[in-house]
């Protein structure tokens, strides 16, 4: 045991000098370069800032940095603790992370990878000072239930003395261990003359504290060890819920390329080499094989194939490529095998134009979070405010008084109920939609569905279902429809093309033999009973063996002909289908007179398909862009959005969206970005959002009419000295119990 005690007792190793990142590293234009992006206009520095915990962090940094002369803008991202700086192209960096060490914040380079790797040491760390708190707070308070308890039966002096001083160096221990990060960031920002948040909180502890030991020195009046680590808990406890909540959100972030092949095939040296993604430049020829995802933008060089675009266009059907058309990365090659030459480096890529899209997305605000956080802003300031006052004044009229009037104020004031308000009803509106099989991604989406006067949907897989089924068929005369419908199944029996889908459980034409499959064309085959070759496929492809082909019935469905040597057999369309229930929840929707309409990136005769069919406006052939830059045109002419979708190509939508639903089947990403996500194939469960949103609401404004209120009441008696600390305490934990039993009467809201 020796040498285990030796090694427990010794100091702690010192962190490496060479190690620790300083200001004047920042200098060092070449290695900014290999994170930042420096060019003769400007150098954007993406940062990972530690230590921002509320909207006031985010405000002093920007207050701070934006003063300075050579920063021409600061974007914040507290969701995800990113700085991003622009600096004047002929500036240096170190000033600005001087300011932002200054403030009390750690600054490294933002890189993918140590955003991860901090975040798991952040979570160990405050699970550790979570857990400590919480074993100090159970064991206080059981010193405070027999405080308590003996003054309403009776207590010895000394044993009531002997817990006070029981639960002291406890609650000492909580505060410097567990607490210590509150006074910590107060004390940088008092340093800089403004308050946040750790402020009001580092205050209210310090005097509730000093409060106590004093009446532990003395031997008698109130003391508040147990509210103290009470305080603490919680406190840390809502911080850590939240923390995990962003961290989630970044790692589908950083998933967005993962499907991106490691490895590709580059010829080089006359040669096809498996290289590195990393090392393959813009110009290079590359091949992408069937069923392998395109790394990069790109421009077919040999080959036909039909690509899967679903990630960008929200198109249930890949389109067909061939030499000189653009292929883009996060595509799928699902035909043969291709050859492309790269025209743009993946950071030039569409894919990561997509990303660049959520992360802006998620920087934009809805205006009533906007709100939130300016008035969590100034609030602080009217508290304290109104205890020094309290202080004041009560010194010059009975000073023994001036401290417990104070705190008295401070209590009171404490804004519990009134930040209880919200989340509290909240919390039980997003449990009643969890127990019907919603999920809730965001604490605060319930407030803005209530708000909603404007509702876009996304059109495929969203209000459609998103396989295809067979709609309409037109056969030559003389041809069974069954018998056409049998042998089109027979050829489309081995192909995993979309849209051989639909004829896979139909009955299928045994005389048909030797299928083989066309890339990008269709499917060909042999009767044996009529000794006759078949096709089934594009116009241009049956043509070659039936001139008499007519042209396509109309543009509004995916038609697929089917043709024999010599003639033509039918012609069969393929259409989308909606959604079971879809219209009727369509029409309630109507019902309450809101916008609403289809923002697609499908093609303008299928949009418009399906838009008449429900009688909807609609806008079609959309990128992602343009889809969040009609969102945010609705935004500012005053609208409420909620986006519904499902695509990886509706996740910058659905991020900006004031609220928005991902539905069932939506990929990771859109999911990663929606507020709700339905996880049933059940219309009724939007209606049941928009219903516990308005529930919700209506909850919500009863607690801060009451809690403001408790407040506007409570305050002015307690600086008059009519309210003493003990009450206050009293007072204040009831507004909150009534705040929360309130909230509570969600769980009745019935379906």
């Amino acid at each position: 045991m020796t040498a285990f005690y030796r090694q427990r007792t010794d100091y702690p190793p010192t962190a490496d000098p060479q190690k620790i990142q300083t200001a004047d590293w920042y200098n060092d234009k070449i290695w900014l370069e290999t994170f930042a992006k420096v060019d003769a206009k400007q150098q954007e520095i993406p940062l990972m800032v530690t230590g921002m915990s509320c909207a006031a962090c985010a405000w002093v940094i920007e207050r701070f940095v934006q003063d300075r002369a050579e920063v021409q803008s600061v974007h914040i991202q507290l969701t995800l603790g990113k700085v991003t700086i622009n600096l004047l192209p002929d500036s240096t960096a170190a000033p600005v992370i001087e300011v932002l060490q200054r403030l009390g914040y750690t600054v490294q380079p933002w890189r993918v990878d140590s955003r991860l790797h901090q975040m798991r040491e952040d979570y160990r760390r405050d699970l550790r000072h979570l857990g400590i708190a919480f074993l100090g707070m159970m064991q206080v308070g059981m010193f405070a239930i027999a405080l308590h308890a003996g003054a309403l039966q009776g207590i010895d002096a000394d044993l009531q003395q002997l817990l006070r001083l029981m639960s002291a160096p406890l609650t000492l221990f909580v505060l410097a261990y567990s607490g210590r990060e509150f006074f910590q960031r107060a004390w940088q920002h008092l340093k800089y003359r403004t308050l946040i948040m750790d402020s009001s909180v580092a205050l209210a502890l310090i005097l509730a504290t000093s409060a106590s030991l004093w009446a532990t020195l003395k031997g008698g009046g109130e003391t508040y060890y147990d509210s103290v680590t009470m305080f603490v808990f919680f406190l840390l406890l809502a911080r850590f819920l939240e923390k995990r909540l962003r961290d989630r959100d970044l790692i589908q972030l950083v998933q967005l390329a993962d499907e991106l092949p490691e490895f590709v095939a580059v010829l080089r040296d006359q040669q096809w080499q498996r290289l590195p993604r990393q090392s393959v430049q813009p110009g290079e020829t590359i091949r992408v094989a069937t069923g392998e995802a395109i790394a990069f933008d790109s421009r077919v060089t040999s080959g036909t194939s039909i690509i899967d675009e679903a990630v960008f266009t929200g198109e249930s059907l890949p389109r067909t490529v061939q030499k000189n058309d653009v292929v883009f990365a996060g595509t799928v090659n699902e035909g043969s095998s291709l050859e492309l030459t790269i025209e743009h480096s993946f950071s030039e890529s569409r894919l990561a134009v997509l990303a660049q899209d959520i992360d802006r997305a998620r920087a934009e605000k809805p205006a009533h979070l906007q709100i939130i956080d300016r008035f969590a802003a100034r609030f602080i300031s009217v508290v304290l405010v109104a205890a020094v006052i309290t202080f004041i004044a009560w010194w010059n009229i009975e000073p023994e008084r001036a401290l417990w009037a104070s705190i008295a104020v401070l209590v009171v004031a404490c804004p519990c109920a009134l930040s209880l308000a919200t989340p509290a009803a909240l919390t039980a509106g997003n449990a009643w939609l969890g127990r019907r099989g919603i999920r809730v991604r965001s604490e605060t989406g319930l407030l803005a569905a209530a708000a909603a006067d404007h509702i876009i949907f996304d059109k495929t897989g969203t209000l459609t279902e998103t396989q295809l089924v067979i709609s309409t068929i037109r056969t030559a005369q003389g041809v069974d429809i069954n018998t056409a419908v049998n042998t089109a199944a027979a050829l489309q029996q081995f192909s995993s093309h979309p849209a051989a889908r639909p004829f896979h459980h139909r009955e299928h034409n045994t005389a048909v033999r030797n299928v083989e499959i066309i890339a990008a064309q269709g499917v060909e085959g042999w009767n044996s009973e009529r000794n006759v070759k078949l096709r089934l496929g594009n116009l241009s492809f049956c043509r070659q063996i039936a001139p008499g082909l007519p042209d396509r019935p109309d543009d509004n469905h995916y038609w697929i002909a089917l043709v024999e040597d010599g003639r033509w057999l039918a012609w069969i369309s393929l259409s989308e289908s909606l959604r079971a229930g879809t219209e009727n929840f369509i029409n309630e929707l109507k019902r309450e007179a809101l916008g609403i309409e289809i923002l697609s990136g499908d093609t303008q005769p299928r949009v418009e398909n399906i838009a008449s069919d429900l009688g909807l406006a609609f806008t079609a052939a959309l990128k992602p862009e343009e889809k969040l830059t009609a969102l945010q045109d609705r935004q500012q002419a005053g609208a409420t959005v909620m986006a519904i979708g499902d695509g990886l190509n509706d996740a910058p939508l659905l991020r900006a969206a004031d609220v928005s639903v991902a539905v069932a089947g939506a990929t990771a990403l859109a999911q990663a970005q929606a507020d709700f996500v339905i996880t049933e194939e059940n219309t009724d469960q939007l209606l049941m959002i928009r219903k516990a949103a308005h529930a919700t609401r209506r909850i919500t404004r009863q607690n801060l009419l009451w809690a403001a209120g408790y407040n506007l009441v409570g305050l002015p008696l307690a600086a008059l000295g009519f309210v003493p600390p003990w009450a206050a305490a009293l007072g204040m934990s009831a507004s909150s119990l009534l705040v929360v039993l309130n909230a509570l009467r969600l769980r009745r809201l019935k379906d």
